[in-house]
């Protein structure tokens, strides 16, 4: 009995460490490092006074953090504008709340995960979106890897009007 009860406790100090490890591996994969000492001018922005006309309208210096209020028209598919980048898919994971309308993620697996109104979400490196309706999002992402995607994103947006 008492060898039954050793194997169990064995089992789940190996499940632990195994799900220790994982997490810590999923941790150091997809690190976000913060820079909570540098922050530049404001540190909070009404939506009415958020910039607006660009193709991503985004604030840079929250602590390493960009912040990107963006309204998006139903039909809307990014996976167009992100050929190009690593896999064709965008790379910066961004944190959110979904204002209004219905988006799906799209991920590396051709995984799909819908977000409707009212909900928070995570888009993890390696994701294309949809807009099924008109949308309204409130992202956080890291302001290194967003400052490239807006470069790239206006270089590939100016290329396509090009061959048109």
């Amino acid at each position: 009995m008492k060898s039954g009860k050793n194997k169990k406790r064995i089992s789940m100090f190996i499940a632990i460490l195994m799900l220790t490890f994982l997490c810590e591996y999923q941790l150091i994969a997809q690190e976000v490092v913060l820079q909570t000492d540098n922050v530049q001018g404001e540190t909070h922005i009404s939506k009415d006074d958020f910039p607006k006309g660009n193709i991503i309208n985004m604030i840079h210096g929250w602590g390493g953090m960009t912040v990107s209020i963006n309204e998006f028209k139903g039909g809307t598919d990014f996976t167009p504008i992100l050929q190009g980048l690593k896999d064709d898919l965008c790379q910066v994971p961004h944190w959110g709340y979904l204002e209004k309308g219905k988006i799906r993620i799209i991920d590396s697996n051709n995984s799909t995960k819908s977000v409707v109104a009212g909900e928070v979400y995570y888009m993890p490196p390696g994701h294309t979106l949809i807009v099924d309706e008109d949308a309204r999002s409130i992202e956080f992402s890291p302001e290194k890897e967003m400052k490239e995607l807006n470069t790239f994103v206006e270089n590939k947006i100016a290329q396509m009007q090009k061959e048109k």
